[in-house]
């Protein structure tokens, strides 16, 4: 038979395993794997010993949050694409009722995402925790965020009725812990008791200027949002998880800190299933090399956290990787002073060639731990495995081919987000697609982007 495309001539590599196979792909699914030159097919995407990778997931977005969300769905899918991303999870918030109010986000997204995506919600009042079954059963989301830098900040920021303080997420994990549905609860790990204090005041509430504002700088952030505030808050929210045996389906984003992944490796020794999270800006910077283009909460770290963090990635510690992808321009992004700044920063098309780049090229993780970390194991974590995740029969055409000797330096032309500046602008990093696949089409290939707005799709979960 012809299928409707193949992927020829390269290395397969999975989670755990590569070898020398063709993929056919019919109907935007994997239909065959086997022998180079065994399929015939309609498109042929030659590989040319390169590798062939499941399409990397960044699971940790937020689209919409400082533009539409059409225009973040349409620019920034695009520029996913160039990094070999072909699923994002967009942690969404907004203080109205989902029900009433996703169907219109539902028909925006689908007609600008150039690949799949899936929303996870961020609950920000016991009204949104009272809606989780009907959230899961009527909109097919099955992932949520806790928000802990909200506590006490949630009702001016957001105008609801709710301080999200601990009653609130135990009820949270409680109704969540009672759906016959699997899902998934990403926590942001943050005592605002102390970072509240450290800064002055809650960062999210406006106050009056600070009178030291203008000679704050990164290190001032590092300071008043201490290792130890974020270590504390995860054990403190795993344990209320685990009281509701809860923790298996506990996800730590952005981790940060050496000490809280340390702290995270002694959970799962004593038996939580809590999975970790970090962002590639924790793994490629340190704080000294920041400046107000890298302001993001939880901040980069010294460079004893970032070789922390790389050791825990490599010894399963941390299981799956995210950015934190903010897609901002510089006059927005960059305040008077660092206090005025935006929080976030585009940076999802990087998350793949990082990763390889500073992981497998240096020699600190494996191209199948890569594939884990990017892929499978945030397939797993979210809801979305076998679908995603994965290359076997009847999962999703979601391939990413890799050379990785290829170096390119990054700059925002590269990159194609409406960003127009990169907190990696300048730099050389090695490992880099030369084409994307998504949903079964040549999505990017060889520097063009080819898939059109509106090609992907909302990942209904359940899977």
């Amino acid at each position: 038979m012809t299928y409707d495309l193949v992927v020829s001539g390269g290395t397969v590599v999975t989670a755990s395993d590569r070898f020398e196979a063709d993929i056919a792909v019919d109907d935007g699914t994997i239909a065959a794997i086997g022998d180079h030159d065994s399929f015939e097919a309609d498109t042929v995407v030659p590989a040319d010993g390169n590798y062939v990778l499941p399409g990397a997931i960044d699971p940790h977005t937020h689209h919409g949050i400082y533009n539409s969300l059409a225009d973040d769905a349409n620019t920034e899918s695009r520029s996913d694409l160039v990094g070999g991303v072909t699923t994002i999870g967009n942690f969404f918030r907004r203080p109205g009722s989902y029900p009433e109010i996703m169907d219109d986000y539902f028909e925006v997204a689908e007609a600008n995402y150039r690949h799949d995506y899936f929303f996870s919600l961020g609950l920000l009042s016991f009204e949104h925790v009272e809606e989780i079954p009907t959230i899961v059963d009527e909109l097919g989301i099955t992932t949520f965020k806790w928000y802990m830098n909200y506590k006490y900040a949630a009702s001016e920021k957001f105008g609801v009725d709710c301080e999200m303080r601990d009653d609130f997420g135990n009820a949270f994990i409680e109704t969540l812990a009672e759906q016959e549905a699997p899902t998934t609860l990403g926590y942001h790990s943050e005592n605002v008791e102390i970072t509240n204090a450290l800064a002055g005041g809650n960062p999210y509430v406006e106050t009056e200027s600070d009178a030291d504002a203008a000679s704050a700088d990164y290190g001032t952030l590092v300071e008043e949002f201490p290792d130890y505030a974020e270590a504390q808050s995860l054990v403190a929210g795993a344990s209320l998880a685990k009281q509701h045996d809860y923790d298996d389906s506990f996800y730590a984003v952005h981790v940060s800190a050496g000490r809280t992944a340390d702290e995270l490796a002694a959970l799962q020794d004593a038996g939580y299933g809590v999975t970790g999270e970090t962002c590639t800006h924790y793994l490629t910077l340190t704080a000294e090399e920041c400046d107000d283009r890298m302001k993001v909460n939880p901040p980069v770290r010294g460079p004893e956290d970032r070789e922390t963090l790389w050791e825990r990635v490599a010894d399963g510690t941390i299981s799956c990787i995210g950015t934190d992808h903010c897609a901002n321009e510089t006059e927005d992004k960059l305040g008077e002073t660092i206090r005025d700044s935006q929080l976030g920063f585009p940076s999802t098309g990087t998350m793949l060639p990082l990763i390889l780049s500073e992981g497998v090229d240096e020699g600190r993780i494996d191209l199948e731990r890569a594939v884990a970390v990017t892929s499978t194991n945030t397939a797993r974590a979210w809801n979305l495995y076998p679908k995603k995740g994965a290359i076997r029969v009847g999962s999703d055409a979601d391939l990413a081919v890799v050379d990785l000797d290829e170096t390119k330096t990054v700059t925002p032309e590269l990159l194609q987000s409406a960003g127009d500046y990169s907190i990696y602008e300048g730099r050389d990093v090695t490992g880099w697609p030369t084409h994307t696949i998504a949903g079964g089409e040549v999505a990017y290939e060889d520097g063009d982007v080819l898939a059109e707005p509106g090609s992907g799709t909302h990942v209904d979960r359940p899977i």
